[in-house]
């Protein structure tokens, strides 16, 4: 905006110091003079210069000038204030060159030497082509049709076939000599790299072996080494390979007619073919998990020797020795072996009526059975238990040890009784002689038919369960599990220190007094005992004894 203003300044000030009046002119002459001033300026050089020698004067001059007004209310033009004035071509009031109005407001255009920005890519100040900017102001570069100095030629295409390629050089090198065209140019007069030194195109089957070639035997015979594609012949590219290959499928699947080895695909190749085959593990061995490719089952007739079959027999018949599950035919498996076996229940419960041998169930087998009361292994009478397997008598006992009040309820002292009758080698099962509010003799024991007798010498006590408990016995159970006599203990009775708890009276029921159903081995608490030396009522019912004290206990066959 200065710059703008000082040009100006300077135009209006050269007429006024020529001037040669020392008169302060008009509003009206000053305005006539500048513009006369401005339009003349060639014609009164002369006069500038024959007043040279005046200048103190001017000067004098000049300075009274300028402290006059000679404005009054207009102001001069100005380039650069937004107002087009005569001389302007333009006037856009801002000091940007690069836009459409210069800074010396006149209008920007192609070749003014100034880039008028986002229209011209460049602006050289001529409008000469081939110097880089084009005459419109446009970048030059080889493909716009203009030829450039670096150019051999533009022809205005990006083609790099033609004869103008792509970085503006001729192309004459792509023709021969005879002007025709050539099979390929590669630059160079190199053979084996696809464009021969004589410029024809190299191909498979010229016997000259290219880089992208494997092998050039220069034939068309596609079963040798090397096939018609110039690839070395190899198993999986179709060709059958004379000599070398049985088969050739072009596939990478193993399991088919052709291996991937390009053998025919049989068993014993250890692949297995899909379809025909179930397995192929390279042998000829029946007893493997794979018989002639196909996968070894029970009942093929080979034993698989893997572990997973015991026999096999080829059949599905289960009561011969070998089972239809190729297992051998055993006791307990639920299948009777015909001429081994009398039964198999599929179990190993002994006394079901098929003992675990695979034997019917009888008496005198030592076996236990259902609906016997012994067992003995013998058919002999007088031993205790009859050719019937029924008792022929029952032990009673004293235990040999003794106990306090609290002997575990009814289930602990007969656990006590079983332990003593196994010390002792007695047969059968115990049950001790006590009452609880969980049971009684009357209610829980066997009511024998057959005497009662003592361990050992097999001295009968009663003649049997009625007997037993109306108060009367034939002896006194004054013998233990072991055979001996009966112990003393902490409690008496009667004169008697030979006592037993019993919390019974003679007819096999409570009396009442039981030292909390014998779990308590309190002195605030008391159980009824019996005499072991008695054979009255008594031998059950003596009296009372305080549950702290330990005695022995009775303990019946059943």
């Amino acid at each position: 905006m200065n710059r703008k203003l000082a040009a100006i300044s300077a135009l209006f000030l050269l007429p006024l110091a020529a001037c040669p009046s020392d008169d302060t002119p008009s509003d009206e002459e000053v305005g006539d003079t500048g513009t006369e001033t401005a339009e003349d300026t060639a014609t009164t050089e002369d006069e500038s210069s024959s007043s040279a020698d005046t200048s103190t004067d001017d000067t004098s001059t000049s300075e009274d000038m300028d402290t006059t007004d000679t404005s009054d209310d207009d102001p001069l033009p100005e380039c650069g204030d937004g107002s087009v004035d005569p001389s302007e071509e333009c006037d856009d009031g801002n000091d940007v060159d690069t836009d459409e109005c210069t800074n010396v407001c006149t209008l920007n255009i192609c070749g003014d030497g100034i880039l008028l920005e986002g229209v011209e890519a460049c602006d050289d100040g001529n409008m000469d082509d081939g110097d880089g900017c084009a005459a419109d102001c446009s970048l030059e570069a080889c493909g716009d049709g203009i030829l450039q100095a670096n150019e051999e030629c533009d022809d205005g295409n990006d083609i790099d076939t033609d004869e103008c390629t792509s970085a503006s050089r001729a192309g004459s090198a792509r023709h021969d000599r005879a002007g025709g065209r050539r099979g390929c140019d590669d630059g160079n007069m190199d053979d084996n790299d696809g464009c021969s030194m004589t410029c024809t195109i190299e191909s498979c089957g010229d016997g000259i072996q290219q880089a992208m070639e494997e092998c050039d035997d220069a034939n068309m015979i596609d079963g040798d080494e090397c096939t018609n594609l110039c690839t070395l012949a190899v198993c999986g590219d179709t060709i059958i390979q004379e000599g070398v290959e049985q088969c050739d499928d072009g596939n990478d699947i193993d399991g088919d007619e052709c291996t991937n080895q390009c053998t025919n695909a049989v068993c014993g190749d250890m692949i297995v073919q899909e379809g025909v085959e179930d397995c192929d593990d390279g042998n000829s061995v029946d007893t493997d998990a794979c018989v002639s490719c196909s996968l070894a089952v029970c009942g093929d007739g080979f034993v698989n020797m893997d572990g997973l079959e015991q026999c096999d027999d080829g059949n599905a018949i289960n009561d011969d020795a070998c089972l239809d599950s190729c297992l051998l035919n055993t006791c307990g498996d639920g299948f009777v072996n015909v001429g081994v076996e009398e039964c198999d229940d599929a179990n190993m419960v002994n006394n079901d009526g098929c003992t675990n041998a695979c034997t019917l169930a009888g008496c005198g087998d030592g076996i236990l059975q259902q609906g016997e009361e012994c067992d003995d292994n013998n058919a002999m009478a007088g031993d205790g238990c009859s050719q019937m397997c029924n008792w022929e008598f029952r032990y009673i006992f004293a235990t040999s040890t003794t106990h306090n009040g609290n002997l575990g309820g009814l289930a602990g002292a007969d656990a006590i009784c079983n332990a003593r009758a196994q010390a002792g080698n007695l047969p059968g099962t115990y049950l001790a002689w006590l009452s609880t509010n969980q049971g009684n003799p009357l209610g829980r024991f066997t009511l024998s038919n057959v005497p009662y007798v003592w361990p050992g010498t097999q001295t009968k006590v009663a003649d049997n369960w009625v007997d037993l408990g109306n108060g009367s016995l034939d002896t006194a159970i004054a013998r233990t599990e072991l055979g001996t006599a009966s112990v003393n203990t902490a409690v008496t009775c009667g004169g008697s220190v030979r006592t037993v708890w019993t919390g019974t009276n003679s007819f096999g029921q409570s009396t009442g007094s039981t030292c909390n159903n014998f779990t308590s081995a309190s002195n605030a608490v008391s159980g009824t005992v019996g005499r072991t030396t008695a054979t009255d009522a008594t031998w059950t019912q003596c009296g009372t004894a305080t549950c702290n004290l330990t005695t022995a206990i009775y303990c019946v066959q059943q």
